[in-house]
């Protein structure tokens, strides 16, 4: 079980990451780079004077051919490397996760206790859509809190959010239930660490894109790895048989 459960995590980690990664730079990596055209000052946000951008961060906006220089050092082909070995690396993170939820969810509650859609949609909820609720996705240069606050809250909403599926959809009595979504619902009630008001540098328009774009794709990419870990982690934990294999069985 163990050995399937890190070779499986692992490819279908890898390989979902690399699909992740070839749709985000058409769908995510444009509104990037045009973010940070915004944060450096190529572009401005109309009614938005430089000065009142320069004192709402407290760093001077920098000129535009700074971006150039700084594109010039760090290549489009080492940046679009680093991007997809993140995601690789990401994803298989996400599988192995999702993995020995799935392996200990079959071992307490039965072999067909949980199916693809279930098994993705739950690891979406947990690790994208409950986070984005306070923390929603965010690019470069939009105003944020702490970074070290931002992690606590979202490492303790993803678990509270795993733990409270993992009752909601196991315990059977309404008590376990109730206790799985009072899991779920605590990190909001004590609510996300929020920046401090400031003059918006991007337009709600292409942050609202992104967020819209960064939910989808990690929703696709949570469907990807269910039906890859299910593939790849049958129920009786052995390989699934092939169609010779099963011919062979039958004469």
């Amino acid at each position: 079980m163990t050995k399937s459960l890190l070779s499986g995590g692992v490819i279908a980690g890898a390989v979902t990451g690399l699909a992740v990664a070839f749709l985000q730079f058409f769908l995510i990596q444009p509104l990037i780079v045009e973010a940070e055209r915004y944060e450096t000052g190529e572009l401005v946000l109309m009614g938005v004077a430089q000065d009142d951008r320069s004192a709402s961060n407290g760093d001077p906006v920098l000129p535009a051919h700074d971006a150039h220089e700084a594109d010039d050092e760090f290549s489009v082909v080492v940046r679009s490397g680093l991007t997809v070995l993140t995601l690789v690396l990401t994803w298989s993170g996400f599988a192995l996760v999702a993995g020995a939820a799935l392996a200990t969810h079959r071992a307490l509650w039965g072999p067909t206790s949980i199916s693809v859609p279930a098994l993705a949609l739950s690891g979406f909820a947990a690790f994208a859509l409950s986070p984005s609720l306070g923390l929603p996705p965010e690019l470069p240069g939009m105003q944020a809190a702490d970074l070290s606050d931002r992690q606590i809250w979202w490492v303790m909403t993803a678990a509270a959010t795993v733990a409270g599926l993992f009752l909601a959809s196991g315990v059977k009595s309404w008590p376990g239930r109730l206790a799985g979504l009072a899991l779920m619902v605590a990190p909001h009630l004590l609510g996300a660490p929020q920046p401090p008001a400031s003059v918006p540098v991007i337009p709600p328009d292409l942050a609202a894109l992104y967020s819209a774009r960064a939910l989808g794709l990690s929703l696709i990419g949570w469907l990807a790895l269910a039906s890859l870990l299910f593939r790849l982690m049958p129920e009786d934990g052995r390989e699934q048989p092939t169609a010779v294999a099963e011919a062979v069985d039958t004469r």
